[in-house]
């Protein structure tokens, strides 16, 4: 005899669900429950990771930070730091792929505006390069001389503190502490009374523990010239100027020929060519790290971080496929005789098997969809609440997505929580599918 239609047997399935509405409910309930777990869960860090990658991806892609090497054949047997000078910075430069390089000095400050004083990192780089090194000005030009350009995060840091929001080529004061060392005729002339002194030796004794530096506050007369635009790295909150006028202004001269630069910045020509120049960089003897280095490792940890929370998320779901499997248990028990008589009809094994099996798929099928609704609820909200404290904290007006939902993760739940729902009805339909027809028939 021939088997029902395909159709048939969904129009059953689906009728029969509904027998027990209260049931299916409540079943599909769970599997609501976890899906919207999973799909939360994942979401947030789906959302997190966008967050801090967006923000590094603003900043230049080509970028490659280089910092002083370790010697590793120190005469004393231990790691010795080698310092990053001129010689560095010309042999980085004739490397294949170099767009552009620029030592980079950073020191601390203040930065005197009007009556007010506010504390700023100074970093020095090469202006000449300025357009190669990617900066980019919301407004002014770049500086020269001693001037300065602001990052946009300063920038909103002085007007709150001056009230004055017109920056633009406003003159100010840059105030560093520079150590000066006493001259060597000056040494001599101490030295010289002291001998002369009755406990000549004493004197000179406690005279060599001295230190002959003492710091002195330095000011310098400066203009702000620009204003960056916002690129997510730290010259946001810089005052960045030329090199050699910052060295120059700050008496740092000794400084980096016997300490060296902060870092060097290499420009690759295109970011195909960042990894091959970081490895080769490397070799070197430096130590390299670009952006796109950052970028990798931040979504390796993402990456494992959805994974732990999917987990936590998909314990809901296992809770209710359990729920699925007993629902469905209890069905068989009920409809025995039913299984019996559509056996009797020409329903083959095949066929009922198939029925447990929509039933159970369209239980998961609901509850994904019921799932994912309540998903996109819970996730603006969410950003809702974290983008008005966060603007209230950081007086912004932009967007925060703490939860995002991809369309990929949205077509994932709601297939996942189908397969779900199959998983959970294979045992209960290969049961059914078992039942003798006697023995369905003589049920009561």
């Amino acid at each position: 005899m021939r088997g029902m239609f395909d159709k048939d047997i969904v129009k059953l399935a689906w009728m029969s669900l509904w027998r027990r509405k209260l049931r299916t409910i409540l079943t599909m309930v769970g599997i609501m429950i976890g899906t919207a777990g999973i799909v939360i869960m994942i979401s947030l860090g789906v959302g997190l990771e966008r967050s801090v990658t967006g923000e590094l991806e603003e900043i230049n892609m080509t970028s490659i930070e280089v910092y002083p090497p370790y010697d590793m054949a120190g005469t004393s047997g231990e790691n010795q730091i080698k310092e990053l000078k001129k010689k560095d910075v010309a042999d980085l430069e004739k490397l294949d792929g170099v767009k552009a390089v620029t030592p980079l000095y950073m020191t601390s400050g203040e930065l005197s505006v009007g009556r007010d004083r506010i504390g700023i990192q100074l970093v020095g780089v090469d202006m000449h390069q300025a357009d190669d090194l990617g900066y980019k000005l919301e407004d002014g030009r770049f500086p020269r001389n001693n001037e300065i350009l602001i990052g946009s995060a300063l920038l909103e840091e002085i007007e709150k503190t001056i009230g004055d929001k017109n920056m633009v080529r406003k003159p100010a004061t840059i105030i560093t502490m520079n150590m000066i060392q006493e001259s060597l005729e000056e040494e001599e002339v101490k030295a010289d009374e002291i001998a002369q002194d009755e406990d000549a030796e004493e004197s000179l004794d406690f005279q060599s523990e001295q230190s002959p530096t003492e710091m002195v506050e330095n000011k310098n007369r400066t203009k702000i010239s620009g204003i960056l635009t916002a690129s997510g790295g730290t010259e946001d909150y810089s005052a960045i100027m030329d090199i050699e006028a910052l060295i120059k202004m700050t008496g740092s001269s000794q400084i980096i020929e016997t300490q060296g630069y902060s870092s060097i910045r290499v420009i690759a020509e295109d970011t195909e060519v960042v990894d091959s120049l970081s490895k080769e960089i490397n070799e070197m003897g430096y130590m390299a790290y670009s952006t796109k280095d950052m970028l990798e490792s931040i979504g390796s940890v993402f990456k494992y971080l959805q994974i732990f929370l999917g987990g936590v998320g998909s314990i809901a779901l296992l809770v209710a496929a359990i729920g699925i499997t007993n629902t469905m248990i209890m069905s068989i028990y009920e409809r025995t005789k039913e299984i019996g008589v559509n056996k009797v009809i020409g329903a083959s094994v095949n066929d009922i098997r198939t029925q447990f099996l929509y039933e159970a798929s369209f239980i998961g099928l609901m509850g994904g969809v019921a799932g994912l609704i309540i998903s996109y609820l819970v996730a603006n909200l969410i950003n809702l609440i974290a983008g008005i404290a966060i603007s209230a904290q950081a007086g912004t007006t932009e967007t925060i997505s703490i939860a995002y939902i991809s369309p990929g993760l949205a077509l994932f739940a709601i297939i996942f929580s189908v397969v779900v729902g199959i998983l959970a009805g294979l045992y209960p339909a290969n049961r059914a599918a078992k039942i003798s027809v006697l023995e369905a028939l003589r049920q009561e």
